[in-house]
């Protein structure tokens, strides 16, 4: 699956767009450089408002594959290279969201499942999930 990027897309649009495929998972951009296995600042954080034209100093339209078997890390990498800016996805757990920068090299469909195996309520029979 395909995000397409114009001069129109505001970060919310693609926020919402990503959690519903990847309910588990939340992305946040940053003004900050992609480092791959590093922890983002939240003082750098884009606002959810604003367009992605108006935050990329090299911003053309264009799309982010987001396919399952993709790591976060290539995925998060290839949005720097493609947008200038920094995407940091983070995984649920319980009621907290947490930076997957120490597990950049799980699939996102790893890592959703990791989400929702660490939300589920506590005395809920955890079935067998195949994480990859």
């Amino acid at each position: 699956m395909k995000l397409l990027i114009d001069a129109n897309t505001r970060i919310i649009d693609l926020q919402k767009k990503f959690n519903e495929v990847y309910p588990y998972l939340k992305v946040e951009f940053h003004k900050r450089g992609y480092f791959e296995k590093s922890v983002s600042s939240g003082k750098d954080r884009i606002p959810s408002d604003r367009l992605f034209s108006a935050e990329s100093e090299i911003f053309q339209p264009g799309s982010i594959d987001i396919n399952r078997h993709r790591s976060v890390g290539e995925v998060e990498k290839d949005f720097f290279e493609n947008f200038g800016i920094a995407m940091q996805i983070s995984r649920k757990s319980g009621n907290i969201w947490i930076e997957t920068s120490r597990t950049d090299d799980r699939t996102l469909k790893a890592q959703n499942l990791l989400g929702k195996m660490n939300s589920l309520p506590v005395g809920v029979e955890r079935e067998r999930m195949d994480v990859d």
